[in-house]
């Protein structure tokens, strides 16, 4: 029996969880490679303080409190944190030969042995929690200075920087970087300002100041980013973009960079694009019931178009690759036109665009029209040309997905029209139009019901449900209250009514008078269900809607 199995029995005997909720969990931990305990976590079926007491009884180990424990840096530095991150392990205290680790699983013999051959010492494992290891590691990390990290590191030319370990620069801007992603973070930005180089990590689509560091340390560190990314670290004014891949914990990570120079030095912004992150099916893009069935009715669309709007960093790349994963046949010619390719799909031939050379959306379009296409993905329509383009390859035969901007899903009608499409192309190969948000997701551990504020319940407008589930703050979710996201998917399936109204021209009010009459459902009413299950606040939706119409 596995060690894994074995946890979720003893769970399942102490009524931590159901027979049920275990089965669930070891499906998607099938699906995801995940330890059983973090997609317990996750899904909200168990509390972190749960698994530790029965990993606490199953290995026979201390409990560790890290939160309530001030960590002795020579401890600390006896174990490399990549290491320590990948193997969630955290060195705090010395005791003469004794090094005190808690551990995530302190059962794990060989890595008590691989430890013990590292440090020299002997190892006394005690248990804590993920979340509490990474949080202390986070904070060893925002004490250290470069000066700490010289310390340990032999001293070399700064020409050196692309090696790995060459320069103190480069072992915190990787450090910066390893910390990003094991937080989940989209982007990392590297912002100046006149005393300090002020880094920060959007996590859930929120900005985090991770750490500042001293503007005499910054450009050596904003130089080891632009030379991975094959930039030129002697320009510093002008807008330079690039990319590179990142290796954590095994997994390959796309990194995109931007800088320019602002008036205090140079901004970097990285963002990063997780291996896994844009490979979901439909059914875990998190659609409620009628709109997962409107949205899989319209991707199985012959011919046609089906724009997917919403901001940058709501998920629109991920929307749209499950919908070609879930279309896919070998029978028919697949071709996506990006900027940049995110992620490789098997069987699909993804172009991306190059400006630089003079291949933008419009002419890669009318370049992949010429080989033979039944299905087209255009990342972005951005004018007049390519949103023509498009619309008559959706007019001759071919299936067209396309990403638009717009607030929400009816006036995304209007912004085609100002954009310059023909009212009778729109009439003849719209198929469907979805609008989407995300919403940070509210943490499954520290999450509680309560009443809701006059500003909240005046900004429902007579809608409000009594209450609503919000997080006080824990480790598991950095003290925020929330832990990932959770997507708000409007899907508006066009019909011969709504296509005569676009066609004759009788404007957005006219189109969204029948949309109410068929009852369908906005971006506001698909929050407000969200937060009725539990699964978002309403400041999550003040925050990301404010006053978008319902």
């Amino acid at each position: 029996m596995s060690y894994r199995s074995k946890l979720g029995e003893l769970l399942v005997r102490r009524g931590y969880i159901s027979e049920a909720q275990l089965q669930d969990a070891l499906r998607e931990q099938a699906r995801t490679g995940e330890r059983l305990g973090q997609v317990l976590l996750r899904r909200g079926y168990l509390k972190e303080e749960d698994l530790v007491r029965a990993l606490a009884t199953q290995q026979q180990a201390e409990v560790v409190q890290l939160g309530q424990v001030e960590p002795d840096p020579q401890a600390v530095a006896l174990v490399d944190d990549r290491f320590a991150r990948k193997h969630r392990v955290f060195p705090y205290r010395l005791d003469g030969h004794r090094l005190y680790v808690a551990m995530a699983n302190p059962g794990d013999l060989k890595l008590i042995d691989e430890l013990r051959y590292m440090t020299g010492r002997e190892i006394v494992p005690q248990l804590a929690s993920d979340s509490e290891i990474l949080h202390a590691l986070n904070r060893a990390l925002g004490r250290a200075t470069i000066e700490e990290v010289r310390a340990a590191a032999p001293a070399v030319q700064e020409d050196a920087l692309p090696e790995a370990d060459a320069s103190p620069a480069v072992r915190m801007a990787d450090a910066l970087l390893r910390d990003a992603i094991a937080a989940g973070a989209s982007d990392l930005h590297l912002d100046p300002s006149e005393n300090a180089l002020v880094v920060r990590m959007r996590v859930d689509g929120v900005l985090q100041e991770l750490r500042r560091i001293v503007k005499e340390e910054a450009q050596a560190i904003v130089a080891r980013f632009k030379i991975l990314a094959g930039l030129d670290i002697a320009e510093r004014r002008r807008p330079q973009d690039g990319h590179f891949s990142f290796v954590h914990e095994g997994k390959r990570h796309e990194v995109r960079i931007a800088s320019v120079g602002t008036l205090w030095g140079e901004q970097v912004v990285l963002r990063i694009i997780y291996p896994t992150a844009v490979r979901i099916g439909l059914e875990q893009l998190g659609m409620f019931r009628p709109e997962l069935e409107k949205f899989s009715k319209l991707v199985r669309s012959p011919h046609g178009i089906l724009f997917v709007t919403g901001p940058t960093g709501s998920g629109k790349t991920t929307t749209l690759y499950a919908a070609l994963e879930h279309i896919y046949t070998p029978e028919r010619n697949f071709i996506t036109i990006e900027d940049p390719v995110e992620f490789p799909l098997e069987g699909i031939n993804q172009i991306p665009v190059q400006p630089r050379i003079g291949l933008g959306f419009a002419e890669v379009l009318r370049a992949a029209l010429r080989l033979d296409p039944d299905v087209i993905l255009v990342g972005e329509v951005r004018d007049a040309e390519t949103l023509d383009t498009a619309l008559r390859a959706a007019l001759t035969g071919h299936f067209v997905l396309a990403t638009l901007h717009a607030n929400d899903a009816l006036s995304a009608v209007s912004r085609l029209i100002e954009m310059g499409a023909e009212r009778y192309l729109l009439a003849s190969t719209l198929r469907g139009i979805v609008a989407q948000r995300l919403v940070r997701r509210v943490c499954p551990q520290c999450g509680d019901w309560r009443p809701l504020t006059e500003e909240e319940r005046w900004f429902l407008s007579g809608e409000a449900p009594p209450k609503e589930r919000r997080g006080e703050g824990c480790s598991y979710c950095r003290n925020t209250g929330y832990t990932g996201r959770v997507g708000l998917y409007e899907v508006f399936a066009f019909d011969r009514e709504s296509l005569r109204i676009v066609g004759e021209g009788e404007g957005e009010p006219a189109l969204r008078a029948y949309a109410e009459k068929i009852e369908h459902r906005t971006l506001r009413e698909i929050g407000l269900l969200q937060v009725r299950e539990g699964q978002t606040t309403v400041e999550e939706l003040m925050r990301v809607l404010g006053m978008l119409e319902a």
